[in-house]
């Protein structure tokens, strides 16, 4: 029976040993002809083994020649910046680890392709009304919450006028586990119309867009998920997410983000002083007036810029990357790290994207130069982020001189955080709150000391370990029955800003909320934070995910020791202008005190009889703040804060165990001081140690 031909290792290792055995016979007959030659065909070489790595013999020359330059760079980058080579290997493992493999590689681009062709092929339909919803077959829902539902235009489909890949995987930096490809599915300019800018017209039309792709996709054998989700947790923004069939359906996830082209808007319109959502639309009310009086709507602006400018920034970071191989390093370590602290998901995230564009920003700043590795990238941009206050300083990617563009004063009118992009219009973290970049911020200060110290093991703790918000603050307390936010918006009026996020009160009312409790809580914290917002995919056959399903929204606090138990606050005098400001924050709370200087000033008196719960003040303030101004009860609160004073407190009230172990360590501090002046001793006293448990705050 004939060999198959693919068995070639076989076939090599064959003809391999037939060479040698007619090298050994040649051997002994020379023997034969040459008795009085030393024998040596027993000492022959024996056949090598295939695939065995033999040891490199290098000569003496070779072993102790000079190091090259690019030798002696990794010596000493490992020196002064790794600590060790130890590190410089992690790293080194953690990207092998992360990094898509090239078979895979090869899978997902053929998956893409087929993605392509379909999406070419799908039918056309009649023009419609954009309300006009009965051509969408019974098992697809429209991934948009309309309301309200009444609009003007007209909707109809043509397939894609161009399907192009964004993002991360073009770029090469995306990361495993989760690999996702964008996909950019621009709509032909024939089905928008030149007024989609007002009133959700175009972000209805993009919905109604998808809702039609979907509805054919899901009856093609190539897809073995289909669903939708909003992109970064945003109701405004829905995409659709694919999967393919089979064995290979966890490798990838295709994501599709509708577009309009990048030149059917003016980008001026979305100015973010500028108004593009009709009070009396929002409002249903018959008359429209149009005028000074609307409100500016800068996040419903933004929303529509991002998808006029995908394939900008696409270009911008290939030309950043071009022939720069830490970048993309430094990337994918970086998505590491706001992976464990959970900042990469989520309304208002801080995500690889984000990142990518921060590196590209240090490298125009010459703040990194091409030849870095990814190492040194993840430590100037941790250094930048740590010093760094784009709350009150933003930054800008844009070097046009466009009259038009808004400036940086102007975008920090409009949002909290400020980061702007090549195009000078759009605002990369208009989402982000203040909070977040503050802990953002916090997390970057704590990391660059971690990996400048030389005795903790700064891969371990940076990279591998997750933080999550139970663990990283000392109290945690969650809302609950988010509902009820909707009249903690009434009471604070703030109906622009729900035109604004379309009517997501949730997100609307959080900026405020995170300032309120600040306030509040002034010295007695060094860090408010918020959890972030993460709505999950749902099938296309059922409705989208309303604004009452998410069930709650987190908060840590980190608490500043010192000011944190203080049972009395003082506050302005009585007879200044701040006094009637502070009654009106407080309410009830406030009081007229009178202190030992004489002053007499507004107050604040927190219940506490022992140390415990003096260290539950911050409880009390949450409370009654919630209460106050937002009209949300104390049941909707959850507070999980002292968790260990069940454990210490031996006995309650005013002179509980804490207390008992500060009046002895008192008390032994006075015998110290009487015994260092006794005279009359054959020796001094240099020195008193106590012994006892209780010295050690541990009895």
């Amino acid at each position: 029976m004939k060999r198959k031909n693919h068995d070639t290792g076989h076939l090599d290792f064959e003809k391999f040993q037939d060479e040698e055995d007619s090298n050994v016979d040649e051997e002994v007959e020379e023997e034969i002809k040459n008795p009085g030659k030393k024998r040596n065909v027993m000492k022959n070489k024996q056949p090598k083994a295939v695939g065995v790595i033999e040891a490199v013999k290098l000569s003496k020359r070779e072993l102790y020649k000079t190091p090259t330059n690019e030798e002696l760079s990794q010596l000493k980058e490992t020196e002064n910046l790794f600590h060790s080579a130890l590190l410089r290997m992690q790293i080194e493992e953690l990207l092998k680890e992360v990094k898509l493999k090239e078979k895979k590689r090869q899978a997902i681009d053929h998956f893409l392709h087929e993605v392509k062709n379909v999406l070419s092929n799908i039918p056309e339909i009649k023009q419609v009304d954009i309300t006009d919803q009965s051509w969408i077959p019974n098992g697809v829902k429209v991934p948009f919450l309309q309301i309200p539902y009444n609009i003007k235009g007209k909707f109809h489909f043509l397939p894609p006028a161009s399907v192009k890949v964004i993002g991360s995987y073009l770029l090469g930096t995306c990361i495993k586990p989760e690999i996702n490809v964008d996909i950019a599915v621009t709509m032909p300019a024939e089905i928008l119309q030149a007024k989609d800018n007002l009133n959700q017209r175009y972000l209805r039309k993009r919905a109604l867009y998808l809702a039609h792709i979907a509805c054919h996709l899901s009856k093609n054998e190539l897809f073995g998920c289909v669903k939708f989700g909003y992109f970064n947790s945003n109701h405004l923004k829905p995409i659709l997410c694919l999967s393919p069939q089979g064995k290979d359906e966890k490798l990838v996830t295709v994501r599709l983000h509708p577009c309009a082209p990048a030149s059917f808007f003016k980008l001026s319109r979305f100015h973010p002083s500028r108004n593009n959502i009709r009070v009396s639309w929002f409002l249903e009310k018959g008359s429209t007036q149009e005028g000074n009086d609307e409100p500016a709507t800068p996040h419903y602006n933004n929303s529509i810029l991002v998808d006029l400018v995908m394939e900008q920034h696409l270009h911008f970071l290939f030309n950043a990357a071009a022939e720069f191989p830490g970048m993309k390093d430094g990337i994918g370590i970086l998505k590491v790290w706001l992976q464990q602290r959970a900042l990469n998901k989520g309304y208002g995230c801080f995500n690889g994207f984000i990142a990518s564009m921060l590196v590209a920003y240090l490298l125009s700043k010459h703040r990194l130069n091409k030849m870095m590795s990814g190492y040194q990238v993840l430590r100037n941009v941790l250094q930048f982020l740590a010093v760094t206050d784009l709350t009150q300083n933003g930054i800008s990617l844009s070097w046009d001189t466009d009259n038009s563009a808004p400036s940086l004063g102007e975008f920090h009118q409009a949002f909290e955080v400020v980061f702007v992009d090549p195009s000078g219009f759009v605002n990369l973290c208009a989402e982000m709150t203040a909070s977040k970049y503050k802990q953002i911020q916090y997390e970057a200060q704590k990391s660059m000391e971690i990996l400048d110290n030389k005795t903790v093991d700064g891969f371990e703790m940076l990279l591998m370990t997750p933080k999550l918000l139970i663990q990283t603050f000392d109290h945690v307390f969650h809302l609950k029955n988010l509902a009820k936010l909707q009249e903690g918006c009434k009471k604070m009026k703030l109906l622009n800003e729900l035109i604004d996020h379309g009517g997501n009160y949730i997100v609307t009312i959080l900026p405020h909320l995170l300032s309120l409790l600040t306030r509040g809580l002034g010295q007695r914290i060094h860090l408010l934070t918020h959890s972030l917002l993460h709505i999950p995919e749902w099938p296309i056959n059922t409705d989208p995910p309303k604004h009452k399903d998410i069930k709650y929204l987190s908060f840590g606090i980190l608490l500043n020791p010192v000011f944190s138990t203080n049972a009395l606050e003082k506050g302005p005098q009585a007879d200044s202008p701040k006094a009637a400001e502070f009654r009106d924050f407080w309410g009830e709370n406030s009081e007229l005190r009178r202190f030992q200087d004489g002053s007499i000033c507004e107050a604040l008196l927190w219940q506490g009889d022992n140390i415990c719960e003096r260290r539950l003040i911050p409880e009390q303030i949450v409370k009654h703040l919630l209460q106050r101004h937002l009209d949300l009860p104390k049941l909707a609160l959850c507070y999980v804060g002292g968790l260990l004073d069940s454990v210490i407190e031996i006995e309650k009230g005013p002179a509980g165990s804490e207390e008992k172990n500060i009046s002895v360590v008192r008390s032994y501090d006075d015998l110290s001081r009487k015994l260092w002046n006794l005279s009359g001793l054959p020796l001094n006293v240099t020195s008193i140690q106590g012994i006892h448990p209780v010295f050690r705050f541990t009895e």
